[in-house]
């Protein structure tokens, strides 16, 4: 979704790619809702992870249907760079010493951040606030607002305006401002119950227009997930134009960014109150702003040539 795509339509593929992510989301949304829709259990049933492992399964076999990369030319004539693998010593190698690389150093807080929060609005919003059928239907809400997200701020980044440089400035101006409103709301929402003084379950069916305000921040959330993920993603694709180089971008990124997912259970673990953890993931994203901002103004060129960079320096 880097590599493949030409200059100019780089947020589009990652809005694609993030598209078909998100839609599995959806149906394992509503998988949960409709196979759990007359329990009264506090998880799903055996049968939801059934389905789940099925739809997992047929994933698995669509994989072969992939098309080779040296067959792959995109838009503009040009080809894809076929990539040379090495050896799982070169390649962790090459991904450490991208903690010295200035442009991935700087995009660090974004990479902890983009998962960081997923902890505390699935467990602490959605698994707190709502019972076990009404979480399936959320849950698929949720991935649709990502599909939505990911497509308008992909537009964004391709279309919005002539200069690429100008497009990553509007699309992360409207990130910042988006999330920032967001989590405004979630503040607001926070305030109405703690850990220690939890609200009655919230059903979709049976709460009226109490249901209304916890669900549609919940859809916001999702919104902003995916805005800003893709914001990221658009931003690594900037730093180069190969699959070889892309690919340990990308790695960086998921390494991180899961290491960050990891903290940010077990601070849930440790029972952290609802209202740090909000206070932290909020502060995290509000970091990330101005370093992203930091990248796109050194990275992004509107001219053919990509920057060049240098792994000790991120020169």
């Amino acid at each position: 979704m880097t590599s493949y795509p030409t200059e100019d339509r780089k947020g589009g593929y990652i809005s694609l790619f993030w598209s078909i992510f998100s839609f599995g989301g959806v149906i394992g949304g509503f998988i949960a809702f409709i196979f759990n829709y007359n329990s009264h259990d506090a998880s799903v049933n055996d049968g939801t992870y059934i389905a789940f492992m099925s739809f997992m399964a047929f994933g698995t076999l669509l994989t072969l249907g992939l098309l080779h990369p040296d067959k792959v030319i995109r838009e503009d004539g040009t080809r894809v760079t076929l990539m040379k693998y090495s050896n799982a010593y070169t390649e962790a190698w090459e991904i450490l010493k991208l903690f010295k690389n200035g442009y991935m150093l700087l995009l660090f807080p974004a990479c902890w951040a983009s998962n960081f929060f997923i902890t505390y609005q699935v467990n602490n919003v959605n698994g707190l606030l709502f019972n076990v059928r009404t979480r399936g239907l959320n849950n698929a809400l949720y991935w649709l607002a990502q599909i939505v997200g990911s497509t308008g701020i992909g537009y964004v980044l391709d279309f919005s305006c002539k200069s690429r440089r100008k497009r990553g400035f509007l699309g992360l101006s409207i990130v910042a401002l988006l999330g920032t409103a967001i989590w405004g709301g979630g503040l607001a929402n926070q305030l109405s119950y703690s850990s220690d003084k939890p609200l009655k379950e919230l059903d979709f069916k049976n709460s009226g227009s109490a249901y209304a305000g916890p669900v549609i921040l919940y859809f916001c959330y999702g919104l902003m997930d995916a805005m800003f993920q893709t914001l990221c993603y658009w931003t690594i694709g900037a730093l180069a134009d190969d699959s070889q180089t892309l690919s340990r971008y990308s790695g960086f990124y998921k390494g991180v960014q899961s290491a960050g997912a990891a903290v940010a259970w077990q601070i849930d673990s440790q029972k952290v109150s609802l209202l740090a953890q909000l206070l932290i993931n909020w502060g995290l994203t509000t970091i990330a702003y101005p370093l992203v901002l930091t990248v796109i103004a050194l990275s992004v060129k509107d001219e053919k040539s990509m920057p060049g960079l240098d792994s000790g320096n991120g020169s």
